[in-house]
């Protein structure tokens, strides 16, 4: 079976999950304790019971929830992910709401991603290669500490350190307010050092994690027996390391990067919360907690849609990893 077959199978299959993930999420958030229409006027004692009523036939929540069901899955295949309750009067497309957050989200996963996998490689392959020495010692501490570690706790501490303390980073935000800029390049050093405490806090919890994956599979990687025959052969050991061992190694890291994604936006979003960083995980937790059922519906549908196509380029890279694997 080729690559193309494959993936319009892998496709075939994405569609009713696609389904069921939607219906899962609309009845969950539809289901859950809270009214959208008491968090926007008020408590039925507060207002008259007529606009109470009306608002809520307003914003659709009169028919049954099947009806809502099918009216906003419809919508959603079409690529309308509908109007938020709260933002512009009910008149701002929750796509224009997501849209401005992407950007600062997808900044804050893509240097974590990057430095995380970069460190991990290489303290993993170090720790498996110097098997039972001070350094494999010191890195499955660190990443036994670092795995352990709750990451909103990490982060209340690096706040009170580096900002409290020190006052050497700023303790949120995305840019310093009421500061005037006189070049480019001042705006986006200030954006950095906002971006330095956020960013540390998700290296430091996804390194752990990658490299005792990385040491794990390196080590049994290297117990195999072509290793054994590539150094009889009289190969160099960094070949042998890099190019034989490390690139068999990968494969498990794959697995995980492509599954990963959906832990990377939940634990982002405990992060941005923190940190007001204003990514998609602080607009989840702040439209959640107003009850703004299309602009956290839309949310959770995009990023399931990223999970199911990070595992199948996961497939993909399997091939290019390993031209061994075939799609049978």
């Amino acid at each position: 079976m080729t690559i193309r077959t494959y993936i319009i199978r892998r496709i075939l299959v994405i569609i009713p999950v696609f389904l069921l993930i939607s219906l899962i999420i609309f009845m969950m958030i539809h289901l859950a304790p809270g009214d959208p229409t008491r968090v926007l006027i008020g408590t039925r004692g507060k207002v008259p019971q007529e606009y109470f009523e009306k608002r809520i036939k307003d914003l659709g929540l009169d028919q049954p929830i099947f009806v809502q069901y099918f009216l906003w899955l419809s919508s959603l295949l079409r690529g309308d992910l509908g109007v938020s309750f709260v933002r512009g009067g009910g008149a701002t497309p929750v796509i224009q709401l997501i849209g401005e957050r992407v950007p600062y989200t997808l900044e804050l996963m893509v240097f974590a991603e990057i430095i995380s996998v970069i460190v991990a490689v290489v303290l993993g392959v170090i720790a498996a290669v110097k098997h039972y020495s001070i350094i494999d010692a010191l890195a499955s501490l660190g990443a036994l500490i670092g795995y352990s570690t709750p990451n909103f706790w990490l982060a209340i501490m690096l706040v009170l350190f580096f900002s409290v303390q020190l006052r050497l980073l700023p303790a949120g935000g995305t840019q310093s307010l009421g500061v005037t800029f006189s070049s480019p390049l001042q705006y986006i050093g200030d954006h950095l050092r906002h971006l330095i405490l956020p960013v540390s806090v998700l290296v430091l919890v996804w390194t752990a994690y990658l490299l005792r994956m990385t040491r794990s599979s390196m080590l049994e990687v290297l117990g195999q027996d072509y290793i054994t025959t590539a150094r009889a052969k009289g190969l160099k050991e960094r070949a042998v390391i890099y190019k034989h061992a490390l690139r068999n190694a990968l494969l498990p890291i794959i697995t995980y990067e492509g599954y990963s994604v959906g832990y990377l936006f939940a634990g982002a979003a405990v992060i941005e919360y923190i940190f007001d960083w204003q990514g998609l995980g602080n607009f989840m937790v702040t439209y959640s907690v107003i009850r703004d059922y299309p602009s956290i519906m839309g949310l959770a549908m995009i990023i399931a849609i990223m999970v199911l196509l990070a595992n199948l380029i996961a497939d993909i890279a399997y091939a290019i990893a390993d031209p061994r694997i075939r799609y049978d």
